[in-house]
């Protein structure tokens, strides 16, 4: 009697039900495409009269697009600072700064990644930045001290990246080395990121 019951009950189960592949033991794929992502570490520059400046927080946001599974491509927002470094030289004759020494340094840069494989879902990237950078105040030259200038950057960087078995998300971690042209300022991020592939 228990087995008609069985039958009946299993009938009424759609087909769908009992071929759907189970989720238990299916390999996640690692997302590729459309990305955001979210960055705090801490920034510093080197030269000037002080060699370098005090490391300073670093926020960096950005977007991007996967093109295959190598080669990324993305634009990024980074926003850090500059302190106690003089690049502008001391006023004769005392330990004063002829321009300001601690200038916000914000970045707008296109990116380009190559993702080399070293592990399963760990990646190694090399990159490459380029784009604008704003001084404010501006750390040299011979306006206003206190007007803000904008020049061009150029820099490389070193990356790690893995995708997490938690489906969209990688993290990893960074060191981009970016040099000003112009004021010839030398600056240098080191942060932990977090990426979400839609």
């Amino acid at each position: 009697m228990k087995k008609p019951l069985l039958v009946a009950m299993l009938a009424m189960l759609p087909t769908t039900a009992l071929a759907a592949t189970p989720p238990e033991g299916v390999p996640l794929e690692v997302r590729r495409g459309f990305f955001t992502e979210a960055d705090i570490g801490t920034f510093f520059t080197l030269g000037g009269e002080n060699i370098y400046s005090n490391a300073q927080t670093y926020l960096q946001l950005g977007v991007g697009y996967d093109l295959t599974d190598k080669v990324s491509l993305g634009v990024h927002f980074g926003l850090g600072a500059s302190a106690a470094n003089c690049f502008a030289g001391y006023v004769p004759d005392s330990d004063v700064c002829s321009m300001s020494d601690n200038f916000t340094v914000a970045f707008a840069d296109v990116t380009a990644g190559y993702m080399v494989s070293l592990a399963d879902r760990l990646y190694l990237v090399p990159k490459v930045a380029a784009g604008l950078t704003r001084l404010d105040p501006a750390p040299v030259g011979s306006g206003d001290p206190g007007v803000a200038m904008t020049v061009p950057n150029a820099g490389l960087g070193i990356g790690l990246e893995y995708a997490t078995p938690m489906d969209h998300f990688s993290v990893g971690a960074d060191f981009l080395a970016r040099y000003l042209i112009g004021p010839n300022i030398p600056t240098f991020a080191i942060f932990p990121r977090v990426k979400y592939t839609f």
